[in-house]
């Protein structure tokens, strides 16, 4: 089991992850720390984590379990509305913590919830897929969908305490895991990982991976994220780099309407926006097939199930929510591209280049 303090600036939390984690929660948080919580899951998540998770906490405070439904159409505000008027009925108050046990839906939509009740109670997260646990826990950022777009309403609320065990985490379907090396292979390509306690060699398309080795991967990802989010707590500038693949990405996922997961819409981004920067002469083929080469070793390019047509995913391209942060005319969108393997390109000092949206429709269309 390992123990990490994240910092974004001053605001600090511990992180443990690795087998049976959920075992040892009394030795992180005082038994007097909380008067109850409030543990919040969406339908995807089995019954039995939930009750495990609930079975330690149990032990500190008594835990109420709310459950929503599954699926990014769920990810509302009126979802979190429904949550927080259900936890107020349980007797929420300023000494209640929110426990959100799931994957990134879950975190975002507990996230949410704690940060607006009464103006911010304690959010703990226990991260039930890789993708979560490696990634989207690795951030103060919270936030729900519109119509339009993914995650357009928000605010940024850190953790008290995030647990993550390595035996769920192995014993998650194939698939769900792959969702998560897919955005351990974006930290790969986007930084230089001189230090990673891992090779390419260590990465396999079945998805198929020890506790140990996921133990291994999230130090990775931690010390990937935490290289840059340390100093950028509010991903604006440098942070900006871990949004590569998401523009095209979320666009992608929002067409396909769940029909594919998180980490294979950011793969198809990854490519797209390596082909876009190698057409627009800032990457060189070879680092394109790096690209390729990375994503087949997890498997991550074969099988996707893309049904959705350019134009409806050009669609909610043009909501992106990274709009805004560069000044653009109507004929480009700014995206986050690479002049090589951990090479971010800049154009005028910022992360974000101009793209024409001819450009990248002619790649859409193209496809894989």
């Amino acid at each position: 089991m390992t123990t990490k303090q994240i910092c974004f600036a001053d605001r600090c939390f511990n992180f443990a992850f690795g087998e049976h984690v959920l075992e040892s929660v009394e030795s992180y948080i005082p038994r007097d720390e909380f008067d109850q919580y409030i543990m919040i899951s969406d339908s995807g998540v089995p019954d039995s984590i939930v009750h495990y998770a609930a079975e330690y906490f149990g032990k500190l405070a008594p835990v109420h379990i709310l459950r929503f439904q599954g699926g990014e159409e769920y990810k509302t505000l009126s979802t979190v509305t429904n949550l927080q008027e259900r936890a107020i009925a349980l007797g929420a108050n300023r000494r209640t913590a929110i426990v959100a046990v799931g994957g990134g839906l879950t975190g975002n939509v507990a996230g949410v919830a704690a940060g607006m009740m009464f103006r911010g109670i304690a959010l703990i997260h226990v991260p039930t897929t890789f993708l979560a646990a490696s990634d989207s826990v690795l951030s103060i950022k919270q936030a729900v969908n519109l119509t339009s777009g993914k995650n357009l309403v928000g605010f940024y609320y850190p953790p008290r305490f995030v647990f993550a065990d390595t035996r769920i985490l192995s014993e998650s379907p194939p698939r769900q895991v792959k969702a998560g090396m897919c955005e351990l292979v974006k930290n790969m390509l986007i930084l230089e990982n001189d230090n990673k306690e891992f090779t390419e060699d260590d990465l396999n398309s079945a998805n198929v991976y020890s506790p140990k080795q996921l133990e291994t991967f999230i130090n990775f990802c931690i010390s990937a994220k935490m290289s840059v989010l340390s100093e950028d707590i509010y991903e604006k500038k440098k942070g900006l780099i871990f949004e590569y693949g998401h523009t095209i990405g979320h666009a992608i996922e929002l067409a396909e309407q769940g029909g594919i997961t998180h980490g294979e819409a950011i793969a198809v981004g990854m490519i797209y926006a390596a082909k876009i920067a190698n057409r627009m002469n800032l990457m060189p083929e070879h680092d394109v097939s790096a690209h390729y080469w990375l994503l087949n070793k997890i498997g991550a390019l074969q099988d996707i199930p893309l049904k959705s047509d350019p134009d409806s995913i050009f669609h909610y391209l043009i909501h992106d929510n990274k709009r805004g942060y560069i000044k653009l005319d109507e004929d480009n969108l700014g995206m986050i591209l690479l002049s090589g393997v951990g090479k971010p390109a800049m154009y005028n000092q910022t992360l974000l280049t101009p793209v024409r949206k001819t450009l990248i429709k002619e790649v859409i269309r193209e496809g894989l």
